[in-house]
């Protein structure tokens, strides 16, 4: 099910980014909002088994998003030039 996004939310989504936590005023219930695409990249890893992520689980996370954090950073290729 799909729900259209309010301007409300649009806004804090546009100031804040992801992920954004919301608060069900009703309830108190507190939820997390992320985009689809890093839904998707985790859906795998939270359906493990009841004793927690693998090892294996968690390395792949990790390394997921350091390849999208190294794609997206523009000074990437200054830190690797870095000699102490």
């Amino acid at each position: 099910m799909a729900v259209e996004m309010s301007d409300s939310l649009r806004s804090a989504l546009d100031a804040e980014g992801t992920p954004l936590r919301v608060v069900d005023t009703r309830t108190n219930a507190a939820y997390v909002l992320i985009s689809a695409k890093a839904y998707d990249r985790v859906q795998g890893l939270l359906s493990e088994n009841d004793d927690g992520l693998s090892d294996q689980a968690v390395a792949r996370l990790i390394q997921e998003n350091m390849a999208e954090d190294d794609a997206l950073d523009p000074l990437l290729e200054s830190y690797q030039n870095y000699r102490a």
